[in-house]
């Protein structure tokens, strides 16, 4: 808990977010004694940075992705079931969706299969879908924000 709270204290609020919420989603620090700990006058950032913590999260880049885009303004949903396909990370607007993939878990011919059964069931579905990478979030934030309201311009077009 010391850690999380001096973490959301002294660093950006995207670093800080990602180290509450991975333990939170661990479960190594309850978000409900976070929140309390977190009660002072002085602590009103912190509570900010912990609002935004989703405790189903799987990832720190669909963390990093989540801050990115409500930072610019966007509605976003995370792990959003859809029908037939499982869980998507991340739903901008209702309209776009976006998966953050790390090489680590998608190399193997199994998931290497499912990955492209599930993207193809959101596209019969009508929903764009975008797969962004830790790298891309990392040091490009602003190219993924112009991907995502490319992509969003677009379907709003087509439809």
């Amino acid at each position: 808990m010391d850690t999380v709270v001096q973490s959301l204290r002294c660093l950006p609020d995207l670093d800080g977010l990602v180290i509450a919420e991975s333990a939170v989603a661990l479960k190594g620090v309850p978000l409900s004694g976070l929140r309390l700990r977190l009660s002072g006058r002085n602590d009103e950032r912190e509570r900010r940075i912990v609002s935004a913590i989703v405790p189903q999260s799987q990832s720190i880049i669909e963390c990093m992705a989540r801050y990115w885009l409500r930072s610019a303004g966007f509605h976003v949903e995370s792990q959003v079931n859809i029908p037939g396909m499982g869980h998507i990370d991340l739903m901008v607007d209702g309209k776009l969706g976006i998966e953050t993939d790390g090489a680590g878990f998608h190399m193997d011919r199994t998931s290497f299969e499912e990955d492209r059964r599930r993207w193809n069931v959101m596209t019969r579905r009508g929903i764009p879908i975008l797969v962004v990478s830790y790298s891309l979030l990392l040091n490009r934030p602003e190219e993924f924000i112009g991907m995502v309201r490319d992509a969003l311009n677009r379907s709003s077009v087509a439809a």
